[in-house]
């Protein structure tokens, strides 16, 4: 994956949390909007691996609840997306 389409993605799945609010999301949820939002060929572990990348930023965060581990996105990230005109 280039830079590019690793900027792509990670904006991908900061616009899909912030949709998502409060309740966020699971990682399958995030892996369908990343393949409809143009990432078809995006596999389950480099999801995983973007999404630990972002909580590593503070742009994402994980929780969990009894359905399982969710994401949601953070101030920091909301700040990304303004920054990116997003």
């Amino acid at each position: 994956m280039t830079d590019d389409q690793k900027t792509a993605l990670r904006l991908v799945l900061l616009q899909t949390l912030r949709a998502a609010g409060e309740l966020g999301l699971p990682d399958m949820q995030l892996l369908t909007a990343a393949r409809v939002g143009g990432h078809a060929d995006l596999t389950r572990p480099e999801l995983l691996a973007t999404l630990r990348d972002l909580a590593d930023d503070r742009a994402v965060a994980p929780f969990s609840q009894i359905s399982g581990r969710r994401w949601r996105i953070t101030a920091l990230g909301e700040s990304q997306l303004a920054e990116a005109g997003l």
